[in-house]
C-alpha cells in the first residue's frame, strides 16, 4: 500500500522506506563554513553532478546518523537553524537524481535556499568520508504566475500558483556500494538565516523500481479510448490530455516517450498535480516528436485497487509503492533518466529535449 509520510514532513516525504528512516536523523549543524553557490546556479537547467572533493572543503561531521548535538566549530547562530528530510525512496548502486528538502528549526518546508550538499560514506560511521559535493539545484512544481491552460476538449484549468516552499533540491550522485550514507547540507534560507544539518540514509544493491539502462515495461495501459468516462483514468479536475497513446504502442513505434505516474486527487505527497503541471507544459512544447501518458495510480482508491501499470511498474518487493515518478525513455525503448518527487520542468527538460533528439541511455 502506500505509504503516508509523517504531518510536519508531508510536503517532501515520498514514504522514505524502512531502511532508510531506521537510519535517518535530522536537525543540529555540522558544518563550519558558509555555503557560497551564486544564485543563478539554482535556475540552471538539469541536475548538476556531485563532484568528488577533499577532506579539507568538507563540512566537519562526525555524527551520522543522529545529528542533534552540532560539531563545537559550528558558530552557536548555525546550530538548530534548519533541518532535512530525505525525498528520495529509492536510492540505489549507480547513478541517482537525488533530492532532498529543507524545513526552518519549526520544521517548515523552505524553497529558495541556496544549499550546498555533501555526500558523505559511512562504510566506516566513526570516521566518515566525504565523497563528493554540489550546489544543489531547486526544484519547485507548480511554483509560478497564474496561467489558464486550455485541454484539447476546450477545458481550461489553472496551472501555477503553489505554496513556493514546497520545493525539492537535487544533486546527481554516483554511489558505489550499498549500505549506510550520509547528507551535510549548509544553507542560506531566503529569509537570510544560515544553518547546517546531516541525515543518514541507505542505499540498496539493485534499484526497486525500474531506473536508467533498464528497459521500458511494454504496458498496455488504459487510455481514454477504452474507458466509458476519463474520470476511470484520471482523477485530475479537470483530466489532462496525456491518455491517447499506450506505452507498448509507442515503444513499437520507436517514439521517445514520457510516462508520469501520479494521482493528483489521493497524492500522499501533495506533489503529484504540481508534478503532472510541468509535464503538461513540457508536452505542449515537444508533443510533434515525444509521446506523453499520464498513469494513475489508482484503479479503484475506495477498493484498494492499483492501476495494472502503476503496479507493474512501482510495485516494490516491500509491497511498498511511491509517487510521483516520471519516467523519460528514449526511441530504443530504454529509460533514459528517472525522477521522482517535487520534480519541475528545470530539472527534466534536459532529458526531453535529449530523446526528443534521438539520443539514448548510453553507460
Amino acid at each position: 500500500m502506500l505509504r503516508s509520510p509523517s504531518p510536519a514532513l508531508a510536503v517532501f516525504a515520498l514514504g522514505t522506506l524502512m531502511t532508510a528512516a531506521a537510519l535517518a536523523g535530522c536537525g543540529g549543524g555540522d558544518a563550519g563554513t558558509d555555503p557560497s553557490p551564486s544564485v543563478s546556479s539554482q535556475v540552471a537547467a538539469g541536475v548538476p553532478r556531485c563532484l568528488p572533493i577533499g577532506s579539507a572543503s568538507a563540512p566537519k561531521s562526525k555524527n551520522f546518523p543522529e545529528s542533534s548535538n552540532p560539531a563545537k566549530n559550528i558558530p552557536e547562530a548555525q546550530r538548530g537553524q534548519i533541518n532535512l528530510v530525505v525525498a528520495a525512496g529509492d536510492i540505489f548502486v549507480g547513478t541517482n537524481n537525488f533530492v532532498f528538502g529543507v524545513t526552518n528549526k519549526a520544521d517548515e518546508p523552505q524553497g529558495s535556499a541556496t544549499t550546498r550538499a555533501t555526500i558523505y560514506d559511512l562504510a566506516d560511521p566513526a570516521n566518515p568520508k566525504p565523497l563528493c559535493q554540489a550546489e544543489a539545484i531547486q526544484s519547485a512544481p507548480g511554483i509560478g504566475p497564474e496561467v489558464n491552460h486550455a485541454h484539447g476538449n476546450g477545458e481550461t484549468h489553472i496551472h501555477g500558483g503553489e505554496d513556493d516552499n514546497r520545493v525539492g533540491y537535487f544533486v546527481q550522485v554516483d554511489f558505489a556500494r550499498a549500505g549506510a550514507w550520509g547528507l551535510a547540507v549548509e544553507a542560506i534560507l531566503k529569509n537570510g538565516t544560515k544553518g547546517t544539518a546531516s541525515v543518514g540514509f541507505f542505499v540498496a544493491e539493485k534499484p526497486g523500481v525500474l531506473a536508467p539502462g533498464q528497459a521500458a515495461f511494454k504496458s498496455d495501459n488504459l487510455t481514454k479510448a477504452d474507458v466509458a468516462k476519463i474520470a476511470e483514468i484520471d482523477s485530475g479536475d479537470p483530466p489532462n490530455d496525456m491518455h491517447d497513446v499506450k506505452i507498448k504502442d509507442a515503444l513499437a513505434a520507436g517514439r521517445p516517450l514520457v510516462v508520469v505516474f501520479s494521482t493528483p486527487a489521493f497524492c500522499t505527497s501533495r506533489f503529484c498535480g504540481p508534478v503532472n503541471q510541468e509535464v503538461e507544459a513540457l508536452q505542449a512544447d515537444y508533443k510533434d516528436r515525444v509521446d506523453f501518458v499520464h498513469i494513475e495510480i489508482w484503479r479503484d482508491r475506495q477498493k484498494n485497487e492499483f492501476n495494472p501499470t502503476a503496479k507493474e511498474w512501482l510495485l516494490r518487493g516491500d509491497g511498498n509503492l511511491i509517487e510521483p515518478y516520471v519516467y523519460v525513455i528514449g526511441k530504443d525503448g530504454v529509460i533514459y533518466d528517472r525522477f521522482e518527487g517535487p520534480v519541475a520542468r528545470n530539472i527534466m527538460e534536459p532529458a526531453v529535449k535529449a530523446v526528443a533528439e534521438g539520443r539514448v541511455y548510453q553507460k
